[in-house]
Parts: C-alpha cells; structure tokens; sequence
C-alpha cells in the first residue's frame, strides 16, 4: 500500500546531468584522444631524422671563351630558357680592328683589278673568272662591313636606351641612333642580295680544268685571290658576334654582364638554374654511429605545408669526410664564424612525385 507520505525520487535535470558528463568524463576523454594523437604524430612526424638533406637541381653559367664585347643579351632575370638556346652574343674582335682587316683586304683586291686592267684582250678573256671572283668577294667585304657597323649602332642604341630611361639622354639622340640603325639594316638587306645573286653565277664559272695554265690555281693571280679569300672568311669570321648557347633547360637566376661590357677570357655572363632537383644531399656529422651503404632503405619527410612521406634508398656515400657546404650549415643552425665541420657525404635518391623545390631541406631517416 502506498503511503502517500513518502515521496518518490526526484528526477534529475537533464542540464545537471550534462554538467557532470563535462567535468567527469569530457577532461578524460579528450586527454586519453590527445595522448593517442601525440604518440601518433610522433612516430609519423617527429621520429628524429638521421640527416639533413638539401633538393639539389644542376646550374649552369654560360661564360665567354675568349676575351671580346658583350654586343647582345638575349635573356633576362628569371626567364626561362631550353638548351640550346641563344643566351648572348659577343663579338671576340673590336670593331676597329675588323675595319682595319676589311680595309687590308680591299687594298689588295683593288690592286689585283688594277693589275687586270692592263691586260690584252687575249688575257681579259682568260681572266674574266678572276675578276667576277674578284668582284664578287669586293661585295662580301662590304657585307662584312655593313654588319659590323650594324651591330656596333645596336649595341650604341641599345646602351642609350638605357641612359634615355634614366634621363641621361635625350629623345632626339635615340631617334638618331635609330635612323641610322634602320638604314644599316636597309643596306646589309640589297648587299646581302647582291652577294647571294653573285655566289651562284662564280660556282658555275669555277674553270673545270685545272691544267690550263691561265686559270689554274697554281697562277699567280689565282694564288693571290686565294689568299685575298682567306683574309675576308677571317675577317668575316671576326666580324659576326658568336653565340652563347644555354647548356641546360631551367631559368636564369644571375646576369653578370649587361650589353657593351668588355669581357675576358672565361667571364661567366648568366647563370641557369634548373627548376627541377636531381637528388638529395646530406652530411652525416661525427660521429658516425652506423654503417651507411648504397642501397640503404630511408624514409623522407618534407617540411613544407602539406608534409609528404616517401619510401626510397641511399644513392651513394662518399669516400672521406669532406667540409659541409654553407647552405647544410645554415640548415644545420652550425656557427659560421668557425672552421667549417666535416662530414660525410650522403646522396638520396629523390622519389618520382615527391615535390620540393631546388635547395629545400627535407629530413631523412635512414632505416
């Protein structure tokens, strides 16, 4: 029977019980996920590396092999080139002294004609090769010089364009150095016409038989214009600007040199960093606590936003211990006002779809 003096048992409210779950079981919960979580990332994360290494990528410098003028730079900062590509032109020879070898030569060729013009009618006739050959390179040292001028007015306007930007020069001197460049331009385009109209008709006349003694090589005449041949290819050769070829595909990171600079034997005139690394470099520090050979699994962990993991194996190990290089001691934190540390050389092999950058650092941990 139920005494209704007694009362029953008081609910208790939901917000009550809710209070107990977060300040009895809430706190244990989320410090048994966080123990859970840390020994997580440790063993993935922050297992301590074996070695430093750095993303190495090759560069280039593309340097001159004889002393000359800097006349045309191709390239710019931060560009991006192919292999094979024109970075610079340099001319080896002064423009002056190029002037001077044409002018040696067309003394020569106009002593040669001079020479012809007092020749019997017989002998015109025989010598009529030697005198379209004659005429024929007269034109191809005047091509010779046309270009050499062009190409000392582009280097002219090219360094007063960049005084022009500064306000060093004024407009009307720009214009100038242009109209002159324009009709240079106009010139070299009839002669090289010309010449390339001549060089066909000279072949064909080239005599045939060598034994007829007025216009076989071994004459005199033949054997001056053989050498009169010689001087103009030389000078021809002088005059043209060689090209400098980039060596690799990547991206210019350095300008050494600008336009109209005088450059000597082995000036470096740009450098060309690839844009893709090769391998990984490290240094293992004394002392050496385990056997490190070629073939070794090891594990690489990136350190940028987004951290990757990547299985791969110990490319090579050097033979001696050798002196870190500055940037694995920055990377290291060694001091710098010291005598380099030495260590040994361990090179890794950079996993196929693993992104880093050329010289970003990557932890390694050998296993």
């Amino acid at each position: 029977m139920n005494d209704p003096r007694i009362l029953g048992p008081i609910p208790t409210p939901p917000a009550q019980r809710w209070r107990e779950i977060r300040l009895l079981y809430v706190p244990r919960v989320v410090f048994a996920v966080g123990v859970i979580v840390a020994a997580w990332m440790w063993n993935r994360w922050v297992t301590p590396a074996t070695l430093i290494a750095e993303a190495e990528a090759p560069h280039a410098e593309v340097r001159t092999s004889a002393a000359g003028t800097l006349t045309a730079l191709k390239v710019a900062i931060l560009q991006p080139v192919k292999a094979g590509e024109v970075v610079a032109l340099v001319a080896h020879v002064s423009p002056q002294v190029a002037e001077a070898t044409l002018a040696v030569v067309r003394a020569e060729l106009q002593e040669m004609a001079a020479t012809m013009a007092g020749a019997t009618d017989r002998q015109r006739v025989a010598l009529e090769f030697e005198r379209l050959q004659i005429d024929w390179m007269m034109r191809r040292v005047e091509l010779a010089d046309l270009n050499g001028k062009l190409q000392q007015t582009e280097a002219d306007l090219a360094r007063a364009e960049a005084l022009f930007k500064q306000g060093l020069v004024t407009e009307q001197s720009i214009a100038q150095l242009r109209v002159a460049r324009d009709s240079l331009v106009a010139q070299l385009t009839e002669q090289t016409r010309l010449v390339n109209h001549l060089e066909p008709i000279v072949r064909s006349h080239a005599p045939k038989d060598e034994k007829d003694s007025s216009l076989a090589p071994q004459s005199a005449l033949s054997a001056a214009i053989g050498v009169a041949e010689a001087k103009l290819k030389l000078a021809e050769a002088q005059s043209l600007p060689q090209p400098l070829i980039a060596p690799i595909d990547g991206v210019v990171s350095v300008v050494s040199r600008r336009p109209g600079e005088n450059l000597a034997t082995g000036d470096s005139i740009v450098r060309i960093a690839s844009t893709k690394p090769e391998r990984l470099v490290g240094f293992l520090r004394q002392p050496i606590a385990m056997d490190i050979k070629p073939g070794m699994p090891a594990q690489i962990r990136s350190r940028g936003q987004g951290r990757q993991l990547a299985q791969t194996t110990v490319a090579g190990v050097g033979p001696a211990m050798e002196p870190i290089s500055l940037s694995m001691q920055a990377a290291l934190r060694l001091p710098t006002n010291v005598a380099p540390e030495s260590g040994l050389r361990v090179h890794v092999v950079l996993p196929a779809g693993f992104q880093v950058k050329p010289g970003e650092i990557v932890d390694v941990v050998l296993q």
